[in-house]
């Protein structure tokens, strides 16, 4: 590590919580041509819904072929960027802008100059947020298309999902004003809230919203289209009043659905990003199993199965059919210290070029963080030292974020680490 700061896993678990069973909850180079080479892979293959881990023979790369790096081989780091905030819980980049912009689960949203350590505060909303266990403020996202433009994610006083549009002045400060209300939500528990927010390749505003909490599903949400809970919702926020909905929603018509409904079957989609027109979505399970999930945005309406399902896995037997819903792209058991998934980020940044194409995501409780290579041959590694003697295990892990630049940022209990090279 560049920074050695002691790592401290929180006791209250932010996007987590133990459910009434006492488990645990939270909440994608090319060189110049060379001569033949030998390589190996390590392979994960999903068998029964069960992970395994499985060595690949060896392969030949013929001339012109650029040799893969294997993920296994990839030695990564972290370093400071700032340590003191409470509990940051998001970082993501404004168009046409060189700072991190960082939400603070209290209430507050930094920008952060990352070549100086400045920060200004960007939005103050602490007054309106309530900061409680898996409650405050959630998300935050940018127009790529208006910059001026912010969308926040947090919960009122009251417990409510809200999801407002502030506008940035000239000086880059959301002006209080400006504010609409696009969203709210009664929840019925303090917990699975959700909270992920981001403008996909399309457009439109997607919403990560989990089942209204409890354990069991026991509000019955998961496989229930007409709620707005356990689902990604998708919103054309220049359609209407406060907002449209697009065309080719599943559920566009109001049959069989709610109109906003996008994707459903979710227990707690704690974390979603998008590569290309994929969305990646880390959700969360209840005593067992962690799920991946790889959603394409030009294909709307898939259901991941949640609660008949936990992973791949039946949850409930009755109508448990695996192959009706959407399969994980990766799962992984509760062993080893795990306990709930952080979703993430698939990396394209410049730094680490062996890293081109990989979803790193982590486990809050582990402090582990994962590659995870999909395709011909697929991979999975956990970058994390028990030793510390590269990249840490950084418990009480609750984001991954992008900057200006494209490269990775992780968030901790008050900390926002840039991961690097070791």
């Amino acid at each position: 590590m560049k920074l050695r700061i002691p790592l401290v896993a929180l006791l209250l678990i932010l996007g987590s919580c133990t459910d009434e069973s006492g488990s645990i909850e939270t909440g994608a180079t090319q060189s110049a041509p060379t001569s033949t080479a030998t390589t190996s892979a390590v392979s994960t293959t999903i068998e029964s819904g069960a992970t395994t881990i499985s060595e690949v023979p060896d392969t030949t790369t013929t001339s012109f072929a650029a040799p893969r790096i294997l993920l296994d081989e990839i030695r990564l780091d972290v370093e400071i960027v700032a340590d003191d905030l409470v509990q940051p819980i998001f970082a993501t980049a404004r168009p046409n802008n060189p700072r991190l912009f960082v939400a603070d689960q209290p209430g507050v949203i930094y920008a952060i100059d990352l070549g100086s350590g400045d920060r200004t505060v960007v939005l103050d909303i602490s007054d309106r947020v309530l900061f409680l266990g898996e409650q405050g403020l959630l998300g935050v996202a940018f127009d790529p298309d208006d910059p001026t433009r912010m969308i926040v994610h947090y919960s009122a006083l009251d417990g409510s999902t809200t999801v407002v549009e502030y506008r940035l002045g000239n000086t880059g400060i959301a002006d209080p004003g400006s504010r609409r209300v696009i969203l709210t939500l009664r929840q019925p528990a303090t917990n699975h809230n959700g909270g992920m927010i981001d403008f996909g390749p399309d457009g439109f505003l997607y919403v990560g919203l989990g089942d209204g909490g409890g354990s069991d599903d026991q509000f019955n949400n998961g496989q229930d289209s007409f709620t707005l809970l356990g689902a990604i919702l998708r919103l054309d926020l220049d359609g209407g009043d406060p907002y449209g909905i697009p065309a080719d929603n599943p559920f566009a018509d109001g049959v069989g659905g709610a109109p906003e409904v996008w994707a459903w079957g979710m227990r707690n989609p704690w974390r979603f990003s998008f590569d290309g027109t994929d969305l990646w979505v880390g959700d969360v399970g209840q005593g067992e199993w962690e799920e991946i999930d790889t959603l394409d945005t030009t294909r709307p309406g898939s259901n991941a199965g949640w609660p008949l399902l936990e992973g791949n896995h039946c949850f409930r037997f009755d109508g448990c059919e695996p192959e009706l819903f959407l399969a994980p792209v990766f799962e992984y058991f509760h062993d080893a210290g795990r306990c709930s998934v952080t979703g993430g980020v698939v990396y394209r940044g410049d730094s680490i070029p062996g890293l081109d194409g990989t979803y790193l995501f982590g486990d809050y409780c582990s402090g582990e963080v994962w590659g995870l290579r999909s395709g011909d041959q697929p991979e999975a590694v956990v970058f994390t030292d028990p030793d510390d003697v590269f990249l840490p295990r950084l418990q009480g892990l609750t984001s991954f974020g992008v900057g200006p630049d494209g490269e990775v940022f992780l968030l901790q209990a008050g900390l926002v680490w840039r991961l690097v090279s070791a």
